[in-house]
């Protein structure tokens, strides 16, 4: 049985959560002089209001959400925080429409990156800290990161870090998720100060460090100027960049253990991080010989170029140091595909996650060995431990659901007018959350306004499923999830 209270409860609570995140925005505001000081605190007053109105109305109801209450507050409240989180957008007057706003709040809180307003250079510091912000929340998961504030007040702590979709490895930390979720927020707010120093010390502003070390770290995307990196022109900055993206396209937990626990052989052993960083050493040589050769890049300059390019689109930060559509016609197919994969499970990344792909390129050898010795009992096995009958079975679900999304994005996209060039890209970026497109209309520098309202709110929707990796999405959409069984 699935109690309105619970949810109330629980949803108030994160909208408190968000109210006091504006309250941070309200302060760059007044530390820079901004007009905006009133749009961050009408939107701030509100959402503490609504917050605290859900939250203690509901104060007295079951603590515990069970696991229909924790798929429902997981998928409503994504949808309830990019409604809250667009409203400085349009207060601001900097955005024209509703749907997008909204594109650009849910962008930003499902770490897409990718944007649908052309004035980038014209907005405040508040603005443009806000939609970083999103990016940095959104990076390890909203509810992950409420628990780690506020984890007395989240007894169903683990449910809803199932619901929620992260992939976490959270049992070789510690056995209680709101301990876990401390230590590895902790890795993540340490490494972002790190990164903040490093591009600060390459010649960045301390403002525009701290906005793309939020970006980098969330493998988000957003930038505080309309030409991303390539307005500094800074080699030093991009070759940051490049390390902490990497970084962040790892699983924390193991990062976690290695750094602070000393396991660092247990980080190189993971099979998934050595079929990751196999994948894009072979994809950067691969992208350095054709822009020497087809593009008459230097050697320096392509190498700079193809690792800082296919490290950002692998990990789907989306970060574009150079305009690859301009690069050799085969290489889009290579990019394309690798848009799709993403980084290891437990990071920042979008993407099917590369144990995935791993566990199905094992599945099929051993589907060869079983034709051969159909008696013999051939396991598939991913860091020495069995993948069972039943994983395999929600891998393909997972499969199925996440190339039929691709595939009735673009067609919707195309009815809608674009380039089927476009449309593909274009579902793509949104469900594996990547950010920049390649297509014929739009390019990987450009952003999406001229897009129709329809398509953003489309745009909007499969971001959000390919955040959650569908089945949070999906599943309050079925029939028995309402039934009383």
């Amino acid at each position: 049985m699935i109690s309105r209270k619970t949810i109330s409860r629980y949803i108030g609570m994160l909208i408190i959560l968000e109210g006091l995140l504006l309250s941070l925005c309200l302060i760059v505001a007044f530390y820079y002089g901004e007009t905006q000081i009133r749009t961050f605190g009408i939107t701030a007053i509100l959402s503490l209001v609504l917050g605290c109105s859900l939250y203690y109305s509901c104060y007295n109801s079951r603590r515990n959400p069970n696991r229909r209450e924790a798929y429902f507050i997981v998928a409503i409240v994504w949808i309830v925080f990019s409604l809250i989180g667009m409203t400085p957008f349009l207060l601001s007057g900097f955005c024209d429409s509703v749907s997008t706003a909204f594109f650009e709040a849910m962008s930003g809180f499902t770490t897409t990156g990718v944007s649908a307003m052309n004035n980038i250079d014209q907005l405040p510091h508040s603005l443009l800290f806000w939609r970083s912000l999103t990016h940095w929340i959104g990076g390890l998961g909203i509810v992950f990161f409420t628990i780690t504030l506020l984890p007395n007040n989240l007894q169903g702590g683990s449910q809803l870090l199932s619901a929620e979709k992260i992939g976490l490895s959270t049992e070789k930390v510690h056995p209680r998720s709101s301990t876990t979720a401390k230590w590895l927020w902790s890795l993540y707010a340490f490494l972002t100060i790190v990164c903040t120093l490093c591009l600060w010390g390459c010649g960045m502003t301390l403002f525009d460090s701290l906005n793309f070390a939020m970006s980098t770290m969330a493998t988000g995307g957003f930038a505080p100027r309309a030409n991303g990196i390539l307005y500094y022109d800074l080699p030093c900055a991009e070759v940051v960049l490049s390390i902490f993206m990497l970084i962040a396209g790892l699983n924390f937990t193991l990062l976690y253990l290695a750094i602070f626990k000393h396991k660092v052989k247990a980080l190189f052993k993971n099979e998934e991080l050595r079929f990751f960083l196999v994948l894009v050493m072979s994809l950067g040589i691969l992208c350095t010989i054709s822009l020497i050769t087809y593009n008459q890049y230097s050697p320096l300059h392509a190498v700079r170029v193809a690792f800082f390019n296919v490290i950002s689109l692998q990990t789907t930060t989306g970060f574009v140091s150079d305009n690859y559509a301009l690069w050799f016609p085969p290489m889009w197919l290579i990019i394309l595909m690798l848009n799709m994969m993403g980084a290891c499970a437990g990071s920042t990344t979008g993407g099917l996650k590369a144990v995935r792909i791993l566990i199905v390129f094992k599945t099929a050898s051993c589907q060869f060995k079983r034709l051969l010795h159909p008696n013999a009992m051939i396991p598939v096995r991913v860091n020495k431990v069995p993948v069972y009958e039943s994983t395999e079975h929600v891998l393909l679900t997972y499969f199925v659901l996440f190339f039929i999304l691709i595939i009735s994005g673009t067609i919707a996209f195309e009815t809608m007018g674009l380039p089927l060039l476009d449309s593909t890209n274009l579902a793509i970026s949104c469900v594996a959350n990547i950010g920049p497109i390649s297509g014929h209309t739009f390019g990987p520098l450009d952003d999406l306004n001229a897009l129709p309202a329809i398509a953003k709110w489309l745009c909007s929707f499969l971001m959000l499923a390919g955040r959650l990796e569908i089945f949070s999405v999906m599943l309050p959409l079925t029939a028995a999830f309402w039934k009383n069984d």
